[in-house]
């Protein structure tokens, strides 16, 4: 910790500062001013009373290269002055028992900080190699894992804390990563600079849920302003980055596509695993088509059902939407959808009339699902609603 430093962390309480010489670090700790010492090195920080002060003035007795914290309580401003160009004064408006509370702490928060670049440094590093497949190997992967400050239990996932606001300065960051370790006791996570990895794991198997609270975890990211992914748990050490990207991607697909969370701020990979791999299908489809069009890919009712409601205003297809999804159940659709059961029904019947068939899709019902999430992906994530296309189809129709 440099003068400059310590004058920012501390300026609350300085009355009056002197700082000709802010670039000593001062990691010695804190001596009193008495009983005087004759042989200090440069950086050496004191404190004490402004009594003190004074009878080390008149002595002669300060030691140069050094820095002086003095308590003062009603000394005029007048003859708060430094008496030589080769040493620095803070005049603190505090208790000397408040000063010296005051440094010890920072110099806990300094070491503690010191402590953490050594462990995050090492934790980027190892990222670094698994995000680009210079790390691929299990054998080598737990190896590192011994270094690690925490054990890595048997199943691991991936949790992707992310600031909803970009630009945080160092005091958020270290608060964030402070609150993100109290709830993760003996877990390994680290910041990269943009946001925080936690590789949580646990000796339980699961299918979705991990081992702790999410409404805790929820109020504490609502608490940092804070979103996070969490990804399947896996055995499989070597796909830590398929983890990575499961659960980042959770977060992108959840806000792009305005689908709200089970739970507030924790979008887990089980809810939009259906979207990724529609994400995925997608970038393969434009690849070999040529186009980002993906009407192709879709049952034709439900083209038909969403054009419907584009000119009528309706919302026939998220009606026929929740009916196949709750497995034709009218109470669950109609709960789900905020409506009463008989406007569930008419809503149905007009779909039949349109469609000019009955919803019986005993064999299309997966196929129409899969079709209402293409259409919202396509809608909300490419940012190209169906009806560019059709309005391009159009202009070249006219145009020939």
């Amino acid at each position: 910790m440099t003068i400059q430093s310590l004058v920012n962390q501390l300026q609350d309480i300085i009355i009056k500062a002197f700082t000709p010489i802010p670039y000593y670090s001062i990691e010695e700790g804190i001596r009193f001013l008495f009983p005087a010492c004759n042989t200090v090195s440069g950086g050496t920080l004191f404190a004490g009373t402004y009594s003190e002060w004074k009878t080390l003035c008149s002595n002669h007795q300060l030691q140069l290269d050094c820095t002086y914290l003095i308590s003062i309580t009603n000394e005029k401003p007048y003859e708060l002055v430094c008496p030589d160009t080769q040493l620095n004064v803070l005049f603190i408006g505090a208790p000397i028992n408040i000063i010296r509370k005051r440094l010890t702490l920072l110099f806990m928060e300094m070491n503690e900080q010191l402590h953490y670049n050594d462990i995050s440094t090492q934790y980027i590093a190892f990222w670094d190699d698994i995000i680009s497949f210079a790390l691929t190997d299990r054998t080598q992967i737990l190896q590192r894992f011994d270094d690690f400050p925490f054990p890595l239990h048997k199943h691991i996932a991936c949790i992707v804390a992310r600031p909803v606001i970009s630009s945080l300065n160092s005091y958020e960051i270290q608060k964030i990563q402070n609150g993100l370790q109290d709830f993760f006791p003996n877990i390994n996570l680290f910041y990269t600079g943009a946001e925080w990895i936690v590789l949580y794991s646990q000796t339980k198997d699961t299918s979705d849920i991990l081992d702790f609270s999410y409404d805790s975890f929820s109020a504490l990211l609502e608490q940092y302003q804070l979103d996070a992914g969490i990804s399947y748990s896996c055995q499989i050490p070597e796909l830590l980055r398929t983890l990575y990207i499961t659960a980042s991607i959770s977060i992108e697909l959840g806000k792009k596509l305005s689908i709200t969370p089970y739970t507030k701020r924790i979008y887990t990979y089980h809810q939009y695993n259906p979207y990724y791999v529609i994400h995925l299908c997608s970038q393969k489809f434009t690849e070999l088509h040529n186009t980002d069009n993906l009407i192709y890919l879709t049952h034709p009712d439900i083209t038909r059902l969403y054009y419907y409601d584009l000119e009528n205003n309706s919302n026939l297809l998220d009606v026929l939407f929740a009916y196949i999804s709750y497995g034709k159940n009218l109470t669950l659709t109609a709960q789900q959808l905020y409506m009463h059961r008989n406007t569930v029904l008419k809503k149905l019947k007009k779909i039949e009339e349109f469609l000019e068939h009955k919803l019986d899709y005993d064999t299309d019902q997966l196929l129409l699902l899969l079709s209402c999430i293409i259409l919202k992906y396509q809608i909300y994530y490419t940012h190209r609603p169906l009806q560019d296309f059709f309005t391009e189809g159009i202009a070249n129709d006219e145009t020939e």
